[in-house]
């Protein structure tokens, strides 16, 4: 190989050879990257008879790369990293953003905030292919396909992860519960009256019982809850808190309207649990591109203008 002549557009062929591998199968990737399935395997195979050797096992039960097909993945993701930071240096000297942006973000976060801000996004800027996945469940350090990463954290409770993190906005938060699971309880004038009674636990954070409140003077206190009911989405925290089913802690954006209306109380109206940091993950500054860097920078000034910190 070494004596022979590579065509240029081997590095192509190796992009899409590190894509192929990412994604785990033909199919997965053609999905990803918008190429028919046959003609991904055929430059795949194009690829493979020009270096010489056989770079993935294709059996219908088994799918991966060879033991010299793992050695030139790895160097062929540095191929690509590169590729993408020559992208982004040209892309930034235009001044015109372009290409794919790949986000995923949590459902209620999706659909209550981000959305708005992305579906403008690509309005504007038209040469911008936007893709905003939904995320349920806990967070995962892993990025997989996605270029940029929403995530939400209380404290330090967010995962350590090699990925780079970027502070967006700090959301309120409120302790809620229903005026009918508040009324046989009477006056609180103090987080221990509350000890022990019905709450609502969140997958995010892992479905503590102990839940930690600050008051106005920065004062923290913990807050044991019997946790009868749980949930990984907040539209289903705010129902079952409306239903009367315990103490729930929720944005404020989300229930203050519910709090103006009466159908929520606040059972401690000097404690509230402590905010939520909103964050942009990707997996470094070198590989984000000026769509990337103007979409987070945009969603930072969007989710400041609309969760109020305080």
């Amino acid at each position: 190989m070494a004596a022979e002549v590579i065509e240029m557009g081997i590095v192509d062929d190796l992009t899409l050879f590190v894509e192929t591998v990412r994604a785990g199968s033909l199919s997965a990737a053609s999905r990803k990257t918008g190429i028919p399935k046959s003609s991904l395997s055929r430059r795949i195979g194009d690829l493979e008879s020009q270096l010489g050797v056989h770079l993935l096992y294709r059996g219908p039960r088994n799918f991966s790369a060879t033991e010299v097909g793992i050695s030139i993945y790895e160097r062929s993701e540095r191929i690509k990293e590169e590729l993408d930071a020559i992208k982004a240096l040209a892309e930034s000297f235009s001044n015109h953003p372009s290409g794919k942006l790949r986000i995923s973000c949590p459902a209620v976060l999706a659909e209550s905030l981000v959305s708005e801000f992305a579906i403008g996004f690509s309005i504007v800027h038209t040469d911008v292919r936007i893709t905003l996945d939904s995320a349920v469940g806990a967070f995962d350090t892993a990025i997989g396909d996605y270029d940029l990463m929403i995530h939400p954290a209380r404290g330090d409770t967010m995962a350590d992860s090699e990925l780079v993190r970027q502070k967006l906005a700090a959301a309120s938060y409120r302790l809620v519960a229903s005026p009918g699971f508040m009324k046989p309880l009477g006056m609180i004038n103090d987080p221990s009256e509350l000890q022990d009674r019905n709450g609502i636990g969140w997958a995010a954070d892992g479905h503590l019982a102990r839940w930690t409140l600050v008051n106005r003077n920065a004062n923290t206190t913990e807050l044991s809850v019997n946790l009868k009911f749980s949930a990984n989405n907040l539209n289903v925290i705010r129902q079952a808190a409306l239903s009367g089913a315990g103490l729930a802690r929720l944005p404020l954006t989300m229930c203050e309207a519910d709090l103006v209306e009466g159908r929520l109380v606040l059972p401690l109206p000097d404690w509230a649990p402590p905010s939520v940091t909103v964050y942009a993950l990707y997996p470094s500054r070198r590989s984000l591109t000026l769509a990337g860097r103007l979409f987070v920078a945009g969603l930072a000034r969007h989710l400041q203008d609309r969760m109020p910190a305080a």
